[in-house]
């Protein structure tokens, strides 16, 4: 007992060592000048990654860290506070929580278990098939929701639902499969339309004013739908692949029957939810109609479900919803307003562009690819795409090659991610507590790698055949 205790002792002084030199080490080795890397810029570079390391070693609660974050950049790195805090006058917490409130009325109610047992056994009662069902479900609405955290919080909802629904524990290997693989469906079909996602509709806007040219929705959908199928199914497939269940068809059979039975007939409550869910669904479909934007959205639906008569959420229910993974997601978005105020997307770009220019498309593709998914590790996809688009097109158009396959592959980038951290949708689905960390970092490193190979060998020359 006291050798295994002082093991953990040790591991644990091990974590926190490395906690401390590896932010020490990107420090010195970066070049500091006072102009090119500024004091600022390597504090920032040297905070963010002992955030990294804590969250990946998980030595210190993920939310103290979240909440911490933006104290550093205000005090180590000099960056103002209202940029630090900007992300709070964003939509996310306004999304956050009035998605947390969709999640509870389905989960109290009874809905969401009803319609994640539903999509098992239309799927044939399997647990593959249950996986395959809600990604299919993904991709009819993904085109009709522009807000890729609106559709997070719809889809999160019914997977954790489906997971309480099949006791699936939080944390256990089925449960991992079941949010990781919802999450992929979310973020990877947004590609497959320009409404997918405001940062796609952002960045066209921004590639075709360089190019001088108008992308029309069925045009981005000719260069993308079958690019991006692919890349969905092949990002489904891989958390099915690494993550088998362990139960099989013949024993699901008759719990998914038992759970359907308890469940019982219909509800009242469950009628109006259904009524209040689908509304949510049309508005966030609409939004360029009404222009609500998403969490205004939600908003106005959870204030709904209070009301006299419909009674879907109260006082007592409200106070048991978890908000404390806000405050998480929050301060990982600070990484991003702190970095675009230090110019650290600026530093980037200007060190790796250059590096293009004798490159075949294909090759440069590809580094496009990297240049993507290297950027999530300090900014968001949004801020990337703000700052990192038009000078990537540009060079495209230098090299006379059709700057679009750029433009297309950098975006892939932006969808790779390997922690939490560096992007919203898996925030918020890593902040249900039903994913297990280390199994979700295994899929995501390995999809990160496959994506570089299908962005090489199948999407490149897809692009240059349509293009």
């Amino acid at each position: 007992m006291a050798v295994t205790q002082s093991v953990l002792e040790k591991g644990t002084l091990v974590k926190w060592a490395g906690s401390l030199i590896i932010p020490l080490l990107v420090y010195f080795m970066l070049p500091i000048d006072g102009q090119t890397v500024t004091q600022p810029m390597a504090m920032f570079l040297a905070v963010t990654a002992w955030a990294v390391v804590v969250w990946a070693l998980d030595i210190i609660n993920e939310v103290a860290v979240g909440i911490l974050l933006p104290v550093l950049y205000i005090v180590i790195c000099g960056v103002p506070q209202k940029v630090a805090y900007g992300p709070w006058t964003s939509d996310v917490p306004i999304i956050v929580i009035g998605g947390f409130t969709l999640g509870k009325i389905l989960q109290e109610t009874g809905l969401g278990k009803r319609i994640g047992l539903t999509c098992v056994r239309a799927m044939g009662g399997s647990f593959v098939g249950a996986l395959w069902g809600l990604t299919l479900a993904v991709f009819i609405v993904a085109p009709l929701v522009p807000a890729i955290t609106g559709k997070a919080a719809i889809f999160c909802a019914i997977a954790i639902s489906l997971c309480e629904a099949l006791d699936f524990k939080p944390k256990s290997r089925e449960a991992t499969a079941v949010i990781l693989g919802t999450c992929l469906a979310v973020a990877s079909t947004k590609l497959c339309y320009l409404t997918g996602g405001a940062d796609l509709v952002l960045g066209m806007g921004l590639a075709d004013k360089v190019m001088d040219t108008k992308t029309a929705w069925m045009q981005y959908a000719y260069h993308n739908f079958i690019p991006g199928t692919i890349y969905t199914v092949m990002s489904v497939g891989l958390v099915m692949f690494m993550l088998p269940s362990k139960v099989d068809r013949k024993a699901l059979g008759p719990i998914l029957e038992t759970k359907l039975k308890e469940l019982g007939p219909v509800t009242k409550q469950q009628k109006i939810a259904s009524i209040l869910m689908l509304l949510t669904l049309v508005l966030l479909a609409t939004d360029t109609l009404h222009g609500i934007n998403a969490g205004l959205v939600l908003i106005m639906v959870a204030f709904v479900s209070f009301l006299p008569g419909l009674n879907l959420m109260n006082g007592d229910r409200f106070s048991k919803i978890n908000f404390a993974p806000l405050f998480f997601i929050m301060g990982c978005m600070a990484i991003g307003s702190a970095g675009g105020h230090l110019k650290v997307t600026q530093w980037i770009a200007e060190m790796t562009l250059p590096y293009f220019h004798e490159m075949s498309p294909t090759t440069a593709g590809t580094s496009a690819y990297v240049l993507g998914a290297l950027a999530n590790f300090l900014l968001t996809p949004l801020a990337a795409t703000t700052t990192m688009t038009s000078p990537l097109v540009e060079l495209g158009v230098q090299m006379e090659m059709n700057p679009r396959i750029l433009y297309y592959a950098f975006q892939y980038g932006l969808d790779n991610y390997i922690f939490p951290y560096e992007y919203a949708v898996l925030l918020y689905f890593f902040s249900s507590g039903f994913m297990l960390f280390r199994d979700m970092v295994k899929v995501l490193a390995v999809r990160m790698i496959l994506t570089g190979v299908f962005i090489a060998f199948i999407a490149i020359p897809f692009w240059q055949f349509v293009l």
